[in-house]
């Protein structure tokens, strides 16, 4: 185990070859809206770069997963939603940051699996 002053604690970040790589940022969000006010939730993401909207089944609440290489784009994005007329509230669930090159690196979907226990 490597261990660390508080000063470099402070200071820690992504090794130099991975600082000049530019991040993607991937959110989560969870809104909770009237009927009326989750058609604009569809409507407006339909019209956002980077958005998904998925629907959970349940009467009222839509996901929705937002990407972008600006985390001030996700926070924009997520005021916009909470001003739409009939959205009660929008959650963010997650917010990932990753390299770019990275997201494209082939992976194991097993390797992401929890064991049963």
């Amino acid at each position: 185990m490597r261990w660390l002053s508080r000063r470099d604690f402070l200071k820690f970040g992504p090794a130099s070859s991975e600082a000049d790589e530019p991040l993607v940022h991937i959110a989560s969000l969870l809104v909770q809206a009237t009927p009326t006010g989750c058609e604009a939730v569809r409507a407006m993401v339909g019209s956002m770069p980077g958005a998904e909207l998925h629907e959970t089944g349940q009467s009222g609440k839509v996901v929705i997963v937002l990407e972008s290489a600006d985390s001030r784009a996700l926070a924009d994005a997520t005021g916009e939603l909470q001003q739409l007329s009939g959205v009660l509230t929008v959650s963010i669930v997650a917010h990932l940051m990753e390299t770019a090159s990275a997201l494209e690196e082939p992976h194991d979907d097993e390797s992401t699996t929890i064991p049963a226990a």
